[in-house]
């Protein structure tokens, strides 16, 4: 949270391959059958572009592999074109999430420096394939953060909660949902990070999110504007495909009306604004050069070429890299 949004840009990313089609819809308790998901009707033909509910596949860096990564744009805005939200898919088959403390956010005075190093770890870099923006600031709703054993804050019962898991041999598995609702699974947490109350929860929107006197709920700019890039993080209905969704001039409705129509079925806002929203694709332009930022999701994207793998974050983040074998992720 902080600073008044600038202007959006267009949809970055690496450049993109053919696209490719999906064999089945997946529902609660299925397996994904093929990568991307199928492709999604527009929210609304009055504002739809073309390219609206298409999955286009990413090439992420393994050479000659199946894409790991899709991105489509949803604009959910009933009357304004200008509104849109650019969504990653994420194939937690074959990659992992992991969360990372800032250097000064969460604050937790008593955790030391060497524990919270703002970096993706260095063993990871060389499977680094996205790293992406984790939540609000410690003083606005201390929501809860544990990294390992570290409890940078203790969880709030009400609060939204991204939760990661141990899956057998596998790391990266994902939950959303309130605390309350999956607290006894705790134990098996290899992390989590909580935010304002979930968007979308069991295929729904939040009954309040079309609430005018309260939405605040889900944060604001300095001025109080609420059309303003905000970013969400969701997970479908067969634990196997992560959401993530950014866009401008979005309310929390928007956003929670775009991340359901990409086949969330639970979801949570991240952090908002110009200065702390972001989703930067990691790479090597040429042999030999170190690991940096090669695109962004969205054109606009305040960022520093080598970021979260050489120049500490003070912010907390998550970020994605391939897992070395196939796997599966957690359903709910």
């Amino acid at each position: 949270m902080g600073a008044t949004p600038a202007p959006g840009g267009v949809q970055g990313g690496p450049a993109a391959s053919s696209p490719g089609t999906a064999t089945s819809s997946p529902g609660a308790g299925s397996s994904v059958k093929a990568f991307p998901p199928p492709s999604f009707a527009a929210v609304h033909a009055r504002t739809a572009k073309p390219e609206d509910g298409t999955w286009t596949p990413l090439p992420e860096g393994a050479a000659g592999g199946p894409p790991v990564l899709a991105r489509t744009t949803v604009h959910p805005h009933t009357i304004k074109p200008h509104v849109y939200v650019h969504v990653i898919a994420v194939d937690l088959r074959r990659v992992g999430l992991h969360l990372v403390a800032g250097t000064l956010e969460p604050e937790a005075k008593e955790i030391p420096a060497e524990r919270r190093p703002g970096l993706v770890p260095a063993a990871d870099q060389t499977d680094l394939i996205a790293v992406f923006n984790g939540g609000f600031m410690a003083r606005h709703g201390k929501y809860g953060m544990r990294v390992g054993a570290d409890v940078f804050l203790p969880p709030r019962p009400d609060a939204c909660t991204v939760a990661l898991y141990q899956d057998g041999a596998q790391d990266g598995a994902v939950r959303i949902g309130v605390w309350s609702e999956i607290e006894a699974s705790a134990p098996r947490m290899t992390a989590f990070r909580q935010t304002p109350p979930c968007l979308v929860s069991d295929g729904a929107l939040h009954p309040n999110i079309e609430d005018a006197t309260r939405p605040r709920r889900w944060s604001a700019a300095e001025n109080g504007e609420v059309e303003i890039r905000r970013s969400a993080l969701g997970i479908d209905a067969s634990g196997q495909v992560l959401f993530y969704g950014s866009g401008e001039w979005i309310t929390a409705k928007d956003l929670a009306t775009a991340m359901k129509a990409a086949g969330a079925v639970d979801a949570a806002q991240l952090d908002i604004n110009y200065s702390y929203t972001k989703f930067l694709f990691y790479g090597r332009p040429a042999p030999g050069d170190p690991l940096q930022v090669v695109s962004t999701l969205i054109q606009d994207t305040k960022h520093t070429k080598r970021g979260y793998v050489a120049s500490a974050a003070e912010r907390d983040f998550f970020y994605l890299k391939r897992r070395a074998t196939a796997g599966t992720g957690a359903s709910k």
